[in-house]
């Protein structure tokens, strides 16, 4: 297994417009000066004056006046902040002879890990994935083609959580001439493809794009429009 870690700050939506200090009077009739770092999830993040000390707070428990502009807040600066990380799996290996080639099929996938970087929990979120394949074919090509594609539901994120899921698999198939044998063409005797990369595209509960990450910017373009299997749910989820 081979593990890729990077971190992509996407700051979609409208920019970091964090509040001015003021006072927060919860429903008990207590006061807090403080910041309005983010709302989400029913959860806002306030920094307050006196120390700059971060607390989740959920909103409920708040003045109506407070909730109202914690809501329109909220309505005004989503962020969606994270650091994404994967890793490639083989599931299996399968083996045959087919005149004087040995034929391999690998079937791979890719689990993906979503750290969510705001400190409040994120909802109702659909990821959109394209996985790539590099068919090498004997002739030392390979240009990255996409070989399936799916949806994932990540229905909630806590603040700095992680949430894995698996991606749908692809078969990556190998040749090799056996004994001294040699292609009459010219061709390579030992062919391999290869995984070519992954790209996520992540939609909020309006389809509006709030987040995206590849493996390689080349590989983006053909990410576009619904993915094959839109419907489907990934295996392995956590």
């Amino acid at each position: 297994m081979k593990t890729h870690a990077l971190t992509i700050l996407c700051l979609i939506a409208i920019c970091n417009l964090n509040s001015e200090a003021r006072e927060f009077i919860d429903l008990q009739g207590r006061k807090l000066d403080a910041e309005l770092v983010a709302v989400s999830g029913g959860q806002a993040a306030l920094k307050r004056t006196a120390d700059g000390r971060m607390f989740n707070v959920p909103v409920a428990t708040f003045s109506a006046e407070d909730q109202k502009f914690m809501n329109e807040f909220a309505a005004a600066n989503i962020k969606y902040v994270f650091d994404v990380s994967y890793t490639k799996k083989k599931l299996e290996t399968t083996k045959r002879r087919a005149n004087d080639e040995l034929l391999t099929t690998e079937r791979w996938s890719y689990k993906v890990e979503l750290r969510n970087k705001q400190p409040v929990e994120i909802r109702n979120l659909r990821v959109d994935y394209w996985l790539f394949r590099k068919e090498d074919e004997g002739r030392g090509l390979g240009a990255a083609r996409v070989a399936t594609s799916g949806s994932y539901k990540l229905e909630s994120v806590k603040g700095s959580a992680i949430h894995a899921f698996d991606t749908l698999p692809i078969d990556l198939n190998k040749r090799q001439l056996e004994g001294n044998f040699i292609y009459i063409d010219g061709t390579r005797p030992r062919s391999a493809d290869a995984m070519g990369g992954i790209v996520l595209r992540i939609f909020d509960p309006n389809d509006k794009e709030v987040f995206k990450f590849t493996t390689d910017e080349g590989l983006m373009a053909a990410a576009a429009g619904k993915p094959k299997a839109a419907a489907s749910t990934s295996p392995g989820s956590k």
